[in-house]
């Protein structure tokens, strides 16, 4: 878990997390944690020659900024508040603009000062929503995934939960002032010889747990944001991410 990005749409300029803009400082930090390791700048510096070496360059993905990003939240409240869910539960058409229950509306409520024509835009191109025959809105995707024309967006939030992996560790590795840990969790559960029969199991219950610790969190945190005009608030971001991890699978010997 590692303290993530959320920042108002106006007012002073403030720290975020951006990992596809901000690679130099994780580096650096990332960097330092392994000379504390004892790993010498000659080590690292060998590894990443032959890492570098023996990898063709990539195509590189267009990663869009942190705002475009931040429209995932507009989903989540799609999904979540229960006036834009159908009988089923499931989320409900939307008109563009009008009275009642709007795209418009939807996207004033989860991103205050956001444009809903730019959020329209970045989730049809990434086919996480479309146009129905009857020019309603429907959507098709709950979240970004790693394919397609979404890779950049996933490579971004990827960059990103790096980032602030490295800062939350960092930080709570350097400082001396408990202070400075405050809202910077950093918290791990480990089984070490679990059963990799289960892993499919395990797999659907993470996730499903995952969904609704966040949902809860994105809930909390809504809720003590403040406005974009409240100038003598002292603002930031932060957040919570989540991982999950599993290490090559291998046979006991008997």
């Amino acid at each position: 878990m590692s303290t993530l990005a959320r920042r108002p749409r106006k007012g002073p300029t403030i720290h975020r997390i951006d990992g596809a803009r901000h690679w130099r400082s994780a580096l650096d930090q990332y960097l330092t944690l392994l000379q504390l390791a004892n790993i010498t700048p000659a080590q690292i510096l060998k590894a990443t020659k032959v890492s570098l070496s023996k990898r063709k360059k990539p195509r590189p993905l267009v990663v869009p900024t942190i705002e475009a990003m931040e429209y995932s939240r507009i989903l989540t409240h799609w999904q979540e508040v229960p006036k834009y869910l159908d009988d089923r539960g499931k989320a409900r058409d939307l008109s563009l603009q009008g009275s009642g229950l709007t795209f418009t509306a939807l996207v004033k409520e989860a991103l205050p000062g956001t444009d809903p024509i730019d959020v329209l835009n970045v989730l049809e191109r990434h086919r996480l929503i479309k146009r129905t025959a009857q020019g309603r809105i429907r959507m098709l995707a709950r979240a970004f995934l790693p394919k397609g024309e979404q890779q950049g967006h996933f490579l971004g939030y990827t960059l990103s939960a790096i980032e602030g992996i490295l800062d939350t560790c960092y930080s709570n590795m350097m400082t001396r002032n408990p202070k400075q840990r405050v809202g910077r969790l950093q918290r791990m559960v480990i089984a070490e010889r679990f059963d990799f029969a289960h892993l499919p199991d395990y797999d659907r219950f993470s996730r499903d747990a995952a969904a609704i610790l966040l949902a809860k969190q994105d809930e909390w945190l809504k809720r003590r944001e403040v406005g974009a005009t409240r100038k003598k608030r002292k603002v930031g971001y932060v957040g919570i991410g989540i991982f999950g991890f599993r290490a090559r699978s291998s046979s006991r010997k008997r």
